[in-house]
């Protein structure tokens, strides 16, 4: 067994792993990178070592070891912080590549790893151990490359090697493991029609590896033509050994045809060995021609049976194949990656809605539904005049809705001429080539879901252009000259009206001491002691502990609960004791009340301006969310347009070169 191919190491540029890491550590770390030298040392080693490893079970050891260290590293470090440069060795002319991107190195070391795995493979004899070690080699040289193909599809970079070339190298791979398998059959004599059976399996897994080499960007054609001389001299072998299974069977018109077969499959082969086995099929061919002319006188089949192919190697899994990261050196113990960073932000983005939700709304709905109740009252509340200056900037705020409003009207309105220019193009086509020959798809149908979507949009803008209006109305509706001019007023001499004013000012400040607690209180502390004692990024059961001390701030929540309650009792009996319809003159004396007038006009005009801002912050997030909503539709749109632009221009070629 001979002329096996071994696929040459990717070769790279050097990297200055440890300043690069130091950097690393010193931007992103708590610690800096003088407390980890041993640790950078041993990585910058690793990939020394690994650069340019010797054809050898060591060699293979250290791509392994540097290969358990990246995996390391990418658990510790951002991805893209750190550039390499890998350049290709199987096209004629080194092509290099590089890319900030540790996930990258590590799958471009899997390719390595499959390299050295191919070329240990060609480091045997004919030996029946030394054959079985060899197909391991292969199918783990298989393993590694199906991974690179499967793997980088997660890359946000280039790939290792194109996936027609990874493909590529998965089948030769294989052919040549289940080549060891048949030249092991050849020499224990194992039936012919096994070793025909393995024979075929050879021949598909190089008809796989011809169809993907064919399509790769870097296999050469000198390869490409030896895969295909392989191919012929095994479609050769197998129909050489079912000729000689036919015989045994004594059906000598297929082993005659098998034969021809054969022989004509061993001429198209260009392999070094192809002139000695030629001439055994010759002789046996004649000698089986002539027994059947003379003596048999079987008739030549026009077809022969199929042969079914006997698999017997597959990639081998590529966990199976490198050391677990639980039984190495653990690197960079004590460092703090980015990774818990982000999960402290997280919580801590959490606490203060837990914070927002269970304190300061429910605080503020009270004092809002206790201000609720006392709508009939003569109470000033909070009634703090605002400058003329804010008032423009409301007025500022309202107009860039509307110029929202009508930027997106536009957009859509020309998303809609995409969509009809689409259409009429479609129509023009079909009109032009006839409805059998213009097999697209129509626009109404492959349109729908767009026009749908469109129509969704254009309502949702409707319904904004509405409620912009209806602003628009209240903020002219407020008496602007009232809410800007300063209040004078006796102070209140209502014992209820200065016992809420003093409740709702209590609840404010215990809003802004509890936020101000929990900005001071953060779990930071707690998260890092965790994650150096286990190395795990399971905090939340630390978090739900973490927030019990947040316990008394609900429950003076609760007990505020019962006072809003006590409190609008007493709102409603006062309500209750005021003088009643038929009693006109008290009514008369507390209508003609100018502070209550005064106060209510005041009351109703900030209510209005309160709308008019919830309004404002709702309607900014709604056309921010519409605005995105339209652009990844326009985006979706112009590629679908794009695709349908394609498709039209490949169908109309293909039908003007039929006509012509």
């Amino acid at each position: 067994m001979s002329e096996l191919l071994g696929i040459p190491l990717k070769r790279t540029l050097e990297v200055d792993f440890a300043a690069e890491l130091s950097k690393l550590i010193d931007a992103t770390s708590f610690q800096t990178a003088s407390f980890f030298t041993s640790d950078i040392s041993k990585v910058a080693a690793a990939r020394n070592n690994a650069i340019t490893p010797d054809i050898s079970i060591d060699g293979l050891d250290i791509l392994k070891t540097y290969h358990t260290i990246l995996l390391q590293l990418e658990k510790k470090f951002p991805n893209n912080q750190i550039e390499f440069t890998w350049f290709q060795t199987l096209s004629q002319k080194s092509r290099g590549c590089s890319q900030y991107s540790l996930q990258w190195e590590e799958i471009t070391i899997i390719y390595n790893i499959g390299c050295m795995y191919s070329l240990l493979a060609l480091n045997s004899n004919d030996s029946a151990e030394s054959l079985k070690k060899s197909c391991l080699y292969f199918q783990n040289s298989a393993g590694c490359f199906k991974y690179v193909l499967e793997h980088q599809a997660t890359l946000k970079s280039t790939p290792v090697v194109d996936d027609s070339t990874a493909s590529t190298l998965t089948n030769l791979m294989l052919a040549q493991a289940q080549e060891c398998f048949w030249f092991k059959a050849v020499q224990d004599n194992h039936k012919d029609s096994l070793i025909a059976k393995l024979s075929q399996q050879i021949v598909d897994f190089y008809g796989k590896a011809i169809s993907d080499a064919q399509k790769s960007g870097l296999i050469r054609n000198d390869w490409i033509n030896h895969l295909k001389a392989k191919k012929a001299y095994f479609c050769a072998v197998t129909y050489y050994r079912m000729g000689l299974s036919f015989n045994e069977k004594k059906q000598f018109g297929n082993m005659v045809k098998s034969l021809q077969t054969a022989l004509k499959f061993v001429n198209e082969s260009k392999l070094s060995s192809q002139a000695k086995f030629k001439t055994v099929i010759e002789s046996t061919l004649k000698e089986a021609q002539r027994d059947n002319d003379f003596i048999y006188l079987q008739q030549l089949p026009l077809e022969l049976p199929t042969i079914k192919p006997a698999l017997m190697v597959k990639p081998s899994p590529v966990a199976t194949l490198l050391p677990s990261t639980n039984n190495t050196e653990q690197l960079f113990k004590d460092l703090i990656p980015i990774e818990v960073m982000d999960y402290c932000t997280a919580y801590n983005e959490r606490q203060d809605k837990y914070i927002e939700q269970r304190v300061r709304d429910p605080l503020n709905s009270l004092s809002k539904l206790l201000k609720g109740s006392m709508i009939t009252f003569p109470i000033p509340q909070e009634l703090v005049t605002i400058n003329e200056m804010e008032l423009i900037q409301y007025q500022s705020a309202l107009n860039n809705l509307h110029l929202n409003n009508k930027n997106i009207q536009s957009e859509l309105e020309n998303i809609e001429e995409i969509l009809n220019e689409e259409a009429s193009s479609d129509n023009q086509l079909r009109i032009k080539h006839g409805t059998l020959n213009w097999t697209l798809p129509e626009s109404s149908s492959a349109n729908a879901s767009y026009y749908e979507k469109l129509s969704k949009l254009k309502g949702y803008l409707n319904q904004g252009s509405a409620i912009d209006k209806q602003t628009d109305e209240l903020f002219q509706s407020i008496d602007k000259a009232l809410i800007t001019a300063k209040i004078e007023l006796p102070e209140a001499t209502d014992p209820l009206t200065n016992k809420i004013k003093k409740v709702m000012q209590e609840r404010n400040d215990y809003i802004e001491k509890t936020e101000r607690k929990s900005s001071e209180y953060r779990i930071l502390p707690k998260i890092i002691s965790s994650y150096k004692k286990s190395g795990t990024s399971d905090f939340e059961a630390i978090f739900t502990d973490h927030l019990t001390y947040f316990d008394e701030d609900l429950r003076y929540v609760n007990n505020t609960k019962q006072e809003n309650m006590r409190l609008i009792e007493e709102i409603e009996l006062k309500e209750k004791n005021k003088p009643s319809e038929d009693d006109i003159e008290a009514k008369k004396i507390e209508r003609l009340d100018p502070r209550e007038l005064y106060i209510e006009d005041l009351k109703y005009s900030f209510k209005l301006l309160d709308e008019v801002k919830e309004n404002l912050s709702a309607g900014t997030t709604f056309y921010e969310n519409l605005i995105n909503s339209t652009s990844n539709f326009r985006n979706e749109v112009q590629e679908y347009d794009t695709a349908r632009r394609m498709q039209k221009t490949k169908l109309e070629e293909s039908l003007t070169a039929e006509g012509q």
